[in-house]
């Protein structure tokens, strides 16, 4: 389990700088008043649960259809699907890192994060926002993607095999807990610290989501005969 757990911690890592593992947290760490702070542990305990049990139906699923989807990837249509589907993510990254702009949404937002967090928050509110946030980061899930991919090739037993997604699942979020930790004890000297990271990563959520995407169509497209041909071309030159 060791050398599975090293392989997938550093993935773990990447996916702390999540929206729904990190952003998300600090903005509601930064509710000017009335935050319940309880419900910021309420949060990550959610999201945490939700992609560990996305995981485990992923993993199942990728159990069973292992070598079928093998012998269909190493066929030419399959390599050629792959390509296109590689192709086409790098163009997304391109779409949504440099053309496509954001719409204003503060108003929604906030009310969101009231009924989550705030005063008069409820349960479902907190369930809805964490359902969502876990919904909205599925197309940047290339690296727990990647994990699940590790995980199912280790051979390990089932349960231990659970395991390690749970192990990924709590790195993901121990930065924020440690953050919400801090908030707790010492309000007063995080705030500041805590609205430059929030605006560092709204002001760069857009891109950092853009290189997920070109990560994962890369690395799909690194995987074909066609890359393999451009390589081929670009080096006998």
């Amino acid at each position: 389990m060791g050398d599975v757990l090293g392989e997938v911690l550093p993935l773990a890592l990447l996916d702390t700088l999540g929206v729904s593992t990190i952003a998300i947290p600090i903005w509601f760490l930064l509710m000017p008043s009335g935050l319940r702070i309880g419900r910021v542990f309420g949060y990550l305990f959610l999201v945490a649960v939700g992609c560990l049990l996305l995981g485990l139906l992923l993993l199942g699923t990728l159990v069973a259809i292992r070598e079928d989807l093998r012998s269909a990837l190493k066929s030419p249509v399959g390599d050629r699907a792959m390509a296109t589907a590689g192709v086409a993510l790098l163009l997304v990254a391109i779409w949504y890192g440099m053309l496509r702009t954001e719409k204003s949404a503060s108003g929604r937002l906030t009310r969101w994060r009231e009924q989550a967090v705030g005063r008069s928050g409820t349960a479902r509110g907190l369930i809805t926002v964490a359902v969502l946030a876990v919904v909205l980061e599925v197309p940047a899930m290339f690296p727990y993607l990647v994990a699940i991919g590790a995980v199912s090739r280790s051979g390990l037993p089932w349960l231990s095999q659970a395991t390690v997604l749970a192990f990924y699942c709590l790195v993901m979020v121990t930065p924020a807990l440690l953050v919400t930790v801090v908030r707790l004890v010492a309000k007063g000297l995080v705030h500041s610290p805590l609205r430059r990271i929030d605006n560092w990563l709204r002001d760069n959520a857009q891109e950092n989501t853009a290189w997920l995407i070109a990560l994962a169509g890369f690395m799909l497209l690194s995987n074909t005969t066609v890359y393999d041909s451009i390589m081929a071309l670009l080096s006998s030159r």
